[in-house]
Parts: C-alpha cells; structure tokens; sequence
C-alpha cells in the first residue's frame, strides 16, 4: 500500500508538487525527521549560550546576578515604601491628621517618630502585665518607704523585688547595689522623670537610664527587655523593663542612683526590705 501526498494551487486546483511513498517508508522517514529535530535542539543548546538555561550548567557569574538583581529589588521596594510613606504623611499633614507645633519638625522626623511608635509599642500582653503589676505594687508600703529628710520629701519606688546581694562599695568600683531578684520580675521607674538613655551591651545586656526632678539620675542594668526609648516620660512605679523569663535561676539587676553628678548609695534613699 502506498500514499501519495500532493500540494495544489488554491485558485487553479492545478498539483504544484507529490511524493508517494509506502507506509513504511513514511515511518521512517518521520523518525528521521524527529531525530534530525532532537540532534539540532541538542546541538543549539550545547553550542550557544542557551545552555545557561539549564539547572545544572547555571555558572557562578550568573548566580552572583541573580543575587545582585535580588538585591536591587529588595532595595527599590524599601523605597518605594519609604516614599509611600511620605505620600501618606504628606496626605495627612493636608488633611489635618497631623499638626506640627515645631516649625523646625519635618517629614523624615514625623516618619522616624512613627516608625519608633511602632516598633515599641507593646504587645497587649505586656499591657496586661505591666498594669497588672503597676496595681499590685500602688499600695505596697514597703514600695515608697524612703528616708524623706535626705532627699527633699522625694519618694522613690524600689526598682523591682528582690534582696539585695551586693552593697554600694564605690572604693572598690562598685558603684550601686545587685538586687538579686527571680526571672520575669519587672523593673519599675524609681521616680518621675525622663529617659535619658535606653540601649543594650554585651556586658550589661539592656540598660536604662532615667533623669528625675532634682537632679537625681537612676540607672538599671540587666533588663532582657526594655519598653522605654530615649525621651519617653515616665512615672513613679510604671514598669520600664523586665528581667529575663528563660533563666531558671535567679537573676541580678544592677541599681544605681546619682544626684548632681555624684554617686550615692540608694540605701540611704529606698528601703528594699
């Protein structure tokens, strides 16, 4: 049996071109025709940078563009945000959401400012543990018991709960007393005041510094979480950090107190029992 493959014109209906052939022929030469593809792909891509599309053949060149390029768009999404950001705070400054009282106050500060709001803003958990425990110590006694004719009628809070293991020993550079105390006790401001400094060491891991009416400076050292930044105001007793929650042994807080430059021994001020 054989088959006759024929090519008209359109218009005419007139046989252009034919080719007979046997089925068998016809096999074969289809086989041939695939494999004369497949040898062709196969050396178009072995042959020409086309090859750099394969998984296994992808060169370290490429890798290191494909890092790069990564990074230019991780880069060009952080400034499309940050110039989102400006949008909206340009929107609400127009619209009224936002009313700058300092004439020197701009953009990048209002932005920074929200940013910082954000990041530190407490979860409702701690919300929840910070008032609770702000309840518990208002009324404790032994919390606000100082030695009023040392310090001008000024009543400090004790910075957390606990003994007092180490004394006030500036002879030996020991300059404030280690209040050993259990893990996620909170650490609570003293007094009324500002945050001068709020940061972290490796030494000291978080430590906080607050600046109280006259001329007091309180320093807490050993915080494995702190909830105040540089400017925050602060009351008497509000919780400003905590001690570490992972230790299973006890743990120290490092208390110092200074009044115009000058280190003091805060048992002359706060009674820890």
């Amino acid at each position: 049996m054989k088959y006759k493959i024929s090519v008209l014109n359109e218009n005419t209906l007139e046989e252009v071109f034919h080719l007979r052939m046997s089925a068998q022929r016809f096999f074969f030469t289809f086989i041939f025709i695939l494999l004369a593809v497949l040898v062709l792909f196969s050396t178009l891509i072995l042959t020409t940078p086309l090859r750099q599309l394969l998984p296994d053949n992808i060169s370290s060149d490429i890798r290191k563009e494909a890092v790069r390029n990564a990074l230019i768009i991780d880069s060009l999404t952080e400034e499309v945000s940050v110039r989102q950001a400006y949008i909206n705070t340009f929107k609400d400054l127009v619209t009224g959401d936002i009313i700058i009282k300092d004439s020197l106050l701009n953009s990048d500060s209002i932005i920074a400012k929200q940013r910082d709001e954000q990041l530190l803003e407490k979860s409702m958990l701690e919300k929840e543990f910070c008032e609770e425990f702000e309840e518990e110590e208002r009324y404790n006694i032994s919390a606000t018991i100082t030695n009023n004719a040392t310090h001008n009628n000024v009543v400090f809070f004790k910075p957390t709960i606990g003994e007092v293991k180490n004394l006030f020993d500036p002879i030996n550079g020991h300059l404030g007393v280690d209040i050993s105390t259990k893990p996620s006790t909170p650490i609570v401001s003293i007094y009324q005041g500002t945050v001068l400094y709020s940061a972290y060491t490796l030494d000291e891991d978080y430590f906080i510094q607050i600046i109280h009416p006259q001329g007091f400076i309180s320093v807490y050292k050993g915080a494995a979480n702190v909830f105040k930044k540089s400017g925050d105001i602060v009351q008497s007793g509000e919780v400003i950090a905590v001690m570490s929650e992972k230790s299973t042994k006890e743990t120290s807080l490092h208390f110092e107190l200074w009044k115009e430059s000058q280190v003091q021994d805060p048992l002359n001020y706060i009674v820890f029992e």
